[in-house]
C-alpha cells in the first residue's frame, strides 16, 4: 500500500510538471496571427497565480507597458496580482482599488485558507463602489485589459476580477474645421464614442434614444455604436444596420470610412451613399428624422443612414436663419454645384460647336485673346483644371497657416504666367477660377469630389459631341442617381420617386411653423411634427384676419384702465 501510494504521488508530480511545461509552450513564437488568436481564445484562467502570470507574459511578450503589481492579502499573505496597461488606466483609480481591497480584507480578518472568501469579499463588497466583473476566459480578459481596465488574479482561484479603470486623453470638444457655420452650435465630435454619444444625449433627452455597441475587427476590436430613436426609426432599417455591421469580417477598423465601404448598397459609384459629418447638430437632426447614426471609436466622423442626394447640399445655416434667407442661400448653393460641374464643359461645347449661341462681340474678343495659343480649347481647360487640382491638393497637405496663402498666390502666379506665355487664354482662366469658387460652395466634401470627377467627363463629352454630349452625360447621371439606394431607400428622393410632401425642404425651405409632417420615407411611424391636428402659426398670424388700428389699441388700453379703476 505504501509503495502504491508513493507511486501515485510520483505520477501526479510528473503529470503536473508535464502540464506546467506544456502550459509554458502552448503558444509558440513561430505561430502566425490567426493561430495565436485561436489558441488564446481557447484558454481559460488557471488556479495557479504563477501559471496565469506566465501565460499573460507569454501572450503579451516583452511589452514595456505591461504592469504587474504583486499583492499579499490576509493574515497569511495569500498571493494576488493586479495587472494593467500603462497609459490606458487611471492611476488614481488603480490606487483607490488597492486601498479598498486591502481595507476590506483587513476588516474581515479572514483565516489563511480562505481564498474563496477573499475573492467573494473583493467581488461583493467592493463592487458596491466600483464596477467589478468576474471573467474566466482569456479572450474576454484581454479585451478588457487592452482598453485600460485592471485585472485582479488571486492564487487558487480560476477566475479574474476586472475593475473599470480605463482612462485616456481625449481631445476637447471644438468646432469642426471643415464644417464651419455662421450661426449654430460650435461643438463637434471627437475621437471618443463615449463623448460623442453623450453630446447627442444632451440634445435628445428622451428615454427612447437607444444606443447599441459592438466590437469590429479581429485585431483592432474597434468599438462601433449605432444610435436611433426607438419608435420613430423603422425597425427594418435598424435590423439592416445591425446585420450589416455584424457581417463585417476584417482584421482592422481604424476609421469610419472603412465601415462605409462595407455597408454601402452600391460599392461601384462615385456618389456617397452614407452621410458623413463632424457636426453634432446635423447628426441630431438626422436621428430626429428617423435615421440611424453610426459612431466609430478613434474618429470624429459620424455616419448617418440612409442618405439622400439633396441633404448633401444642405447646411445648418439654411435652418438657423429665417426661411427667406435660408432658401436664398440654399438656391445659391445648388446653383453653385451645377456651375462647378457643368461650366467648363459648356464653354468647350459652345465655342467648339455652337458659336451661334455666343454674342458676336464676345466671340470676337475670345477669338482675339486666343491668338498664339498652341492648344485647342479642350486641352486649355484640362491643363488649367489639372493645375488647379494640384494646387488644391497641395493646399490641403501644407500646414494650416500657410496652405491657403500658397494656394491663392500659386493660382494667381500660375494663371498670369500661363497667359503671358501664351499657353492658355484669359477666358479659360476666368472659367476655371469661377468653377473652382463654385465648387467650394458644396458643404459635403465627398459630393464635391464627385462633382469634380464628373466635370472632367463632361468636358470630354462637350469636346467630342457639343451640347448634345453634355446633355447625354447629364441624363446618364440623373438615371444613375435615380437607380441608387441607401439602405434600401431611394437616394434621389424626393425627385425619384416624386414625393410632393417633402418638397418643402428640397429646393427651398418653408417656415418651421408650416412643416406639419416629417420626411415621409424615414418617419412613417410618427409623421406629425405637432402634437395636435391644428397647425401652429405665429401669434401675429393666428389672432385675427384684419389689421390692427391705432385707435382700437388706444380704446382697448383706456378700457383696461377703466376696469382697473372700478376694481380698486
Amino acid at each position: 500500500m505504501r509503495f502504491m501510494k508513493k507511486l501515485n504521488e510520483l505520477k501526479s508530480k510528473l503529470k503536473s510538471k508535464t502540464q506546467k511545461k506544456d502550459s509554458h509552450y502552448w503558444l509558440k513564437d513561430d505561430y502566425n496571427l490567426e493561430k495565436r488568436h485561436e489558441l488564446i481564445n481557447k484558454e481559460n484562467v488557471k488556479k495557479s497565480l504563477d501559471e496565469n502570470i506566465e501565460n499573460i507574459r507569454k501572450i503579451l511578450g516583452k511589452s514595456d507597458d505591461l504592469i504587474i503589481n504583486s499583492l499579499e492579502l490576509g493574515d497569511k499573505d495569500i498571493k494576488a496580482a493586479a495587472i494593467n496597461i500603462d497609459g490606458l488606466q487611471d492611476s488614481r483609480g488603480v490606487e483607490r482599488i488597492f486601498a479598498d481591497i486591502t481595507g476590506e480584507i483587513h476588516k474581515t480578518n479572514l483565516p489563511a485558507s480562505s481564498n474563496e472568501e477573499i475573492f467573494e469579499t473583493i467581488h461583493k463588497k467592493i463592487s458596491s463602489n466600483e464596477e467589478v466583473t468576474p471573467e474566466t476566459e482569456y479572450e474576454k480578459i484581454f479585451d478588457k485589459l487592452l482598453i485600460g481596465e485592471t485585472v485582479i488574479l488571486i492564487d487558487g482561484i480560476d477566475k479574474a476580477l476586472i475593475f473599470d479603470t480605463k482612462s485616456w486623453d481625449v481631445r476637447q470638444v471644438e468646432e469642426p474645421e471643415t464644417e464651419r457655420t455662421i450661426r449654430g452650435s460650435r461643438d463637434g465630435f471627437v475621437e471618443s464614442v463615449k463623448v460623442n454619444t453623450a453630446l447627442i444625449r444632451r440634445r435628445i433627452r428622451s428615454p427612447n434614444f437607444w444606443i447599441e455597441s459592438m466590437d469590429i475587427g479581429r485585431v483592432t476590436k474597434t468599438k462601433v455604436s449605432f444610435a436611433y430613436l426607438k419608435g420613430l426609426a423603422n425597425e427594418d432599417l435598424i435590423n439592416e444596420v445591425r446585420t450589416r455591421l455584424q457581417k463585417i469580417d476584417t482584421d482592422r477598423i481604424l476609421e469610419s470610412g472603412e465601415i462605409e465601404e462595407f455597408i454601402m448598397d452600391t460599392p461601384y459609384t462615385i456618389f456617397p451613399l452614407v452621410h458623413k459629418t463632424e457636426r453634432t447638430d446635423i447628426v441630431t437632426s438626422n436621428i430626429l428624422e428617423g435615421k440611424v447614426a453610426i459612431f466609430t471609436q478613434g474618429t470624429p466622423i459620424v455616419l448617418s443612414v440612409p442618405n439622400a442626394f439633396d441633404e448633401m447640399l444642405q447646411a445648418p445655416d439654411d435652418y438657423n436663419e429665417i426661411f427667406p434667407i435660408g432658401s436664398f442661400i440654399r438656391l445659391g448653393r445648388q446653383l453653385g454645384f451645377l456651375i462647378s460641374m457643368l461650366l467648363p464643359g459648356f464653354y468647350v461645347a459652345i465655342f467648339n460647336f455652337h458659336t451661334e449661341l455666343v454674342p458676336t462681340s464676345l466671340l470676337l474678343r475670345v477669338t482675339a485673346a486666343r491668338q498664339g495659343v498652341p492648344f485647342p480649347k479642350v486641352i486649355e481647360v484640362l491643363l488649367m483644371e489639372f493645375a488647379f487640382e494640384l494646387l488644391r491638393e497641395a493646399g490641403l497637405r501644407l500646414p494650416g497657416m500657410i496652405g491657403p496663402a500658397i494656394s491663392i498666390v500659386g493660382a494667381l502666379i500660375l494663371g498670369e504666367a500661363a497667359i503671358q506665355a501664351g499657353i492658355v487664354s484669359p477666358a479659360v482662366v476666368i472659367i476655371v477660377a469661377l468653377t473652382a469658387i463654385a465648387s467650394f460652395m458644396t458643404p459635403s466634401f465627398s459630393l464635391s469630389i464627385s462633382g469634380r470627377i464628373l466635370r472632367f467627363v463632361i468636358i470630354l463629352a462637350g469636346a467630342t459631341m457639343g451640347l448634345f454630349g453634355v446633355q447625354f452625360i447629364f441624363i446618364l447621371v440623373a438615371i444613375h442617381l435615380a437607380s441608387l439606394r441607401s439602405f434600401g431607400y431611394p437616394f434621389f428622393a424626393p425627385l425619384a420617386p416624386l414625393i410632393i410632401s417633402d418638397w418643402g425642404d428640397f429646393l427651398v425651405r418653408i417656415p418651421w411653423w408650416a412643416k406639419k409632417v416629417k420626411p415621409k420615407l424615414t418617419t412613417g411611424r410618427s409623421p406629425n411634427r405637432f402634437k395636435g391636428k391644428k397647425q401652429f402659426m405665429p401669434s401675429g398670424l393666428e389672432t385675427r384676419d384684419e389689421p390692427y388700428s391705432l385707435n382700437e389699441d388706444k380704446r382697448n388700453e383706456e378700457g383696461n384702465n377703466g376696469k382697473q379703476g372700478d376694481e380698486s
